[in-house]
């Protein structure tokens, strides 16, 4: 555990952070930290340590979890729900009753879908028909032309790790698209994407066995490196011949993105247009087009709205005891967004599993007194020291090694804790503050007659303790690595709580 000069995370004392110091050396809160129950250590969310992974995926606005495959095919967007080109809130469906249609209108800033047309006799047929003007663009295609080309060209370019593998071992999916011709396309794609990577993995087969025979005597080997470069060039020339003539005529569907020097009189028709506008709040910002997969205008009254992207769960597992054969799962969530909320009938909790460190290690807080320690420059500060176990633990404070007491902090401050008894301190169970003075005659903590009472332990009752301990600090020039003259302070500090066996 080290004290930095930054903002603390529980705001206790300006220009104090405290950090907790993984097994692998790093050093970050404890909100940020695991606990390995196989391991029996902290862990860090560094990919030496813990990996992460997605567990699911679900709609910010509907609450509804979306399995893989239907998150893939509506290209990890929403299904049903659409944002506001203004203010970015969700959508909902009106009926207007002259025109006897439904529209979508935005709740918070009042924008709807009447100018841009979008109306419809059902609101399910509205959101389809939002969603089919997204799959039929030139945009779309071109993606999928684009999406299809380097899959096969990530498998061309990995071809002996999937030969190791027996697979491939990167891949990926194009997603289907509503409409004959574009699914067709993108299914035929896909089907010669694969049929490459089918090519590809031959082609390395031939190459080992090639080589396995040269070695063998029963061939030359320059002969048979001689046969595979033939083979790998007419399997180049296979690979443009099928795919770069549907490529290309996917992207000649495209507008030319020039200059209005160069371009031609559309082009100029828009710069003389926004040269005349005088109101740059009609005009659509960086934002607004370009997180839209859609090519959007540049006026805002003919912006389209677009599908909020998907939420996704994440799950985190332990390096070390995954190495050890086990799941090592540190944090689970539950499959559904609901699970857990307090507006349901039924009680839950949101994770299945959630090792987290506060739940382990104690929680410390370091806080100012007011006044100064017998009117020197130094403050009298309290460390709150919070034990999250139910159980009776002792409390051993030692010194910092020689390597410790040489970290600095992000401010350029080098602090030492001077311990002088390292007596351990027998501390009770937590118990809730909201009920700890229901029971005022349990006053005091478990203490073992043959035990030492420690020198620096100034009171201890039920789960608490309070310890005064000396620290010394002074302020350090991170460029020269030397201490800043005057900068040193000497002030004592109160331990309060009870927690593990920790080296303060």
């Amino acid at each position: 555990m080290t004290i930095g000069d930054d903002a603390s995370d529980h705001g206790a004392v300006a220009g104090v952070r405290i950090r907790y110091g993984c097994k692998c050396g790093n050093l970050v809160p404890v909100s940020s930290l695991f606990f390995s129950e196989l391991c029996q250590k902290p862990v860090c969310r560094q990919p030496r340590c813990s990996v992460e992974e997605f567990e699911s995926y679900y709609c910010g606005y509907m609450l509804v979890n979306m399995p893989s495959k239907e998150a893939s095919t509506y290209q990890n967007r929403s299904s049903r729900c659409f944002s506001c080109v203004d203010c970015g809130n969700a959508l909902s469906t009106a009926f207007h009753e002259t025109l006897r249609k439904y529209f979508f209108v935005c709740a918070h800033c009042r924008w709807d879908s009447l100018a841009l047309g979008l109306v419809d006799d059902d609101p399910d047929t509205l959101v389809m028909s939002a969603v089919a003007r997204e799959r039929e663009s030139a945009q779309e295609d071109a993606f999928h032309a684009l999406l299809s080309f380097h899959s096969a060209a990530a498998a061309a370019a990995t071809p002996a790790r999937s030969s190791r593998t027996g697979g491939s071992s990167f891949s990926l999916a194009t997603t289907p698209l509503v409409g004959g011709a574009s699914r067709g396309r993108a299914l035929s794609l896909q089907s010669l994407a694969d049929s490459m990577k089918e090519l590809q993995r031959d082609q390395q087969m031939k190459k080992f066995r090639l080589q396995r025979i040269a070695e063998m005597g029963g061939w030359k080997y320059e002969q048979a490196i001689e046969k595979v470069a033939q083979q790998e060039l007419w399997l180049a020339e296979q690979r443009k011949e099928h795919q770069w003539p549907e490529l290309k005529r996917q992207l000649e569907h495209l507008p030319l993105h020039r200059s209005g020097h160069d371009g031609g009189a559309a082009a100029r028709d828009v710069l003389a247009t926004l040269a005349r506008q005088s109101r740059m709040s009609e005009v659509s910002t960086l934002q607004q087009r370009l997180t839209n997969p859609l090519e959007q205008s540049r006026d805002v009254a003919r912006l389209f709205p677009a599908r909020p992207p998907l939420r996704v769960k994440r799950a985190w597992r332990c390096v070390e005891s995954i190495e050890r054969g086990s799941a090592g799962i540190l944090v689970k969530p539950q499959i559904s967004p609901m699970s857990g909320d307090s507006s349901l009938p039924v009680p839950a909790s949101w994770f299945k599993k959630a090792n987290l460190a506060v739940h382990y290690m104690p929680i410390v807080t370091l806080q100012a007194l007011p006044t100064r320690a017998n009117g020197s420059r130094g403050f009298e500060c309290v460390l709150l020291v919070e034990n999250p176990l139910d159980e009776a633990i002792r409390l051993v404070c030692r010194g910092a090694s020689n390597a410790s007491e040489t970290e600095v902090g992000s401010g350029g401050v080098n602090a030492k804790v001077l311990i002088d008894d390292v007596t351990p301190i027998v501390i009770g169970a937590y118990e809730d503050p909201n009920i700890a003075d229901a029971f005022p005659s349990d006053t005091g903590a478990p203490q073992s007659e043959d035990v030492a009472r420690n020198a620096m332990l100034v009171a201890s009752t039920r789960n608490l303790a309070k310890i005064k301990l000396h620290l010394e600090m002074e302020r350090l020039d991170e460029t020269l690595e030397q201490a800043i003259e005057n900068s040193a302070l000497s002030f004592p500090v109160e331990v309060i709580a009870g927690v593990e066996s920790v080296e303060a």
